[in-house]
């Protein structure tokens, strides 16, 4: 009985592994034929637009330094205590107002000297003149005398003789006279240069020097800065450095684009920044020897007072004519290290699920060389023709030869958009560019795509 329950088992535990054994070719004989049936690939929703062109100028963008008119350092010439000033930090002063006035009491006191001498000196030359007539009748008198015989010609000598030494005195006392007026008009002199005026209508810096302290100005010492005087016009002076192969492109009364980029608001005119419009008034005539670029000096309306000396300005000069480029959305360019790249729309006719040929859409990717991003669009220099179909947004779920449908939502040159108006591209405005980030690894390039970075 022992001997026919252990057959019994081994009898029954080989049947269960023959079923188990059965069941698993089976069901790996469903899973073969399921993988070896034709899949549906479902399409991709993108936004496809046509490649459309805009007219733009190449420029190139340079940065400029804004100079007052005319800017000056005042600082003494003579040394002195400082007694009175007559500004403050930052304030307008009108053409000839007293900035700073130094202590001239002793300066004072030598002109009161000098000229009293001076008047001394010129009344001596109105004693001289008097001596000089009484000779002169002297010698009339002897000349009569000597032609009557009543006097000896030897007097007429003596005569002449004194009427000569008279007018020599009278040459020296002039000469006198002439000094000491040197003298009180060099004492004057100085006395001026220890009142210190503005020379024109200026903003004045910051103050830094009081009543009472002295400015030295002897052998050997500098003078004191006493404040810095940038002009107050309506115009502003604006110097930038333009590259030697793009002088020809401007010339005296050249109009290029400036922007403030200043920030807060200013003066009248609202907000500072903005373009504005600068007018060449003059051309360095040598070139730098370290940068072999060219001085250029344009002037521009500040009337707004927004811009201030030692600020930069972003300078847009026109290198070439305008002409149309061709242009695509931001939103179309997966940019990455090795290169930048669209995805090209292509219409295709291949077999269905049942077998019957059907036109769908695959997408192909193309290399570019892209130029300036004028606004929401970035013009393409190589890669792209106009007319070309091109993925815009949802282009970052495309790869290699991925099916795509239209869809999405409408956006710039999408499906309800319209494409950027050609005015935009003439202005040539900067833009943020779209931030690179993780494209799909390079295909290998498609007939025609040129431009690798």
């Amino acid at each position: 009985m022992r001997a026919v329950a252990v057959v019994a088992g081994v009898t029954l535990f080989v049947s269960l592994a023959g079923v188990a054994v059965g069941l698993s070719v089976w069901k790996g004989r469903q899973m073969a034929a399921a993988a070896a049936q034709v899949q549906p690939e479902m399409p991709e929703a993108v936004n496809i637009v046509e490649v459309k062109t805009a007219r733009w100028r190449p420029t190139s963008d340079l940065v400029g330094t804004v100079f007052a008119r005319r800017s000056v350092t005042v600082q003494n010439e003579l040394p002195g205590v400082v007694r009175f000033v007559g500004f403050e930090s930052g304030s307008i002063v009108e053409a000839g107002q007293v900035l700073v006035k130094l202590d001239d009491r002793t300066d004072q006191a030598q002109l009161k000297s000098a000229e009293a001498a001076l008047r001394v000196a010129e009344a001596d030359v109105s004693v001289v003149e008097t001596r000089i007539k009484l000779a002169e009748a002297e010698f009339k008198r002897q000349e009569q005398a000597v032609a009557s015989r009543a006097t000896p010609a030897v007097e007429v000598d003596r005569a002449r003789a004194e009427m000569e030494k008279t007018a020599a005195e009278r040459i020296r006392a002039q000469a006198t006279v002439d000094e000491e007026r040197s003298k009180v008009e060099e004492v004057r002199t100085r006395i001026e240069k220890l009142t210190i005026t503005a020379p024109f209508r200026a903003r004045v810096g910051l103050r830094t020097i009081h009543e009472g302290q002295f400015l030295a100005q002897q052998m050997g010492m500098e003078s004191t800065p006493i404040a810095t005087l940038q002009e107050m016009t309506d115009t502003i002076f604006i110097d930038f450095a333009i590259p030697q192969e793009y002088l020809d492109r401007v010339r005296i009364g050249t109009v290029v684009v400036g922007t403030r980029d200043t920030g807060g608001t200013g003066g009248t005119g609202g907000s500072s920044g903005g373009n504005v419009e600068l007018k060449v008034v003059a051309i360095d005539s040598t070139a730098s020897l370290s940068t072999r670029n060219v001085r250029v000096r344009a002037e521009v309306d500040n009337r707004d007072d927004a811009l201030r000396p030692g600020m930069f300005v972003k300078i847009r000069v026109p290198v070439e004519e305008a002409r149309d480029y061709v242009v695509v959305p931001v939103t179309a360019v997966r940019r990455a290290s090795y290169a930048d790249q669209v995805f090209v729309i292509k219409e295709v006719q291949e077999p269905g699920p049942d077998g019957v040929t059907k036109p769908a859409m695959r997408a192909s990717q193309r290399f570019v060389k892209l130029g300036p991003t004028i606004g929401d669009e970035v013009i393409v220099l190589e890669g792209l023709n106009a007319g070309d179909r091109i993925a815009t947004s949802g282009s970052f779920k495309l790869r290699e030869g991925a099916l795509v449908m239209p869809g999405g939502a409408g956006g710039p040159g999408g499906p309800g958009g319209s494409p950027p108006a050609a005015g935009a591209a003439d202005s040539g405005a900067p833009a943020p560019t779209e931030k690179k980030d993780g494209a799909n690894p390079p295909a290998a390039p498609v007939a025609g795509a040129s431009g690798q970075k």
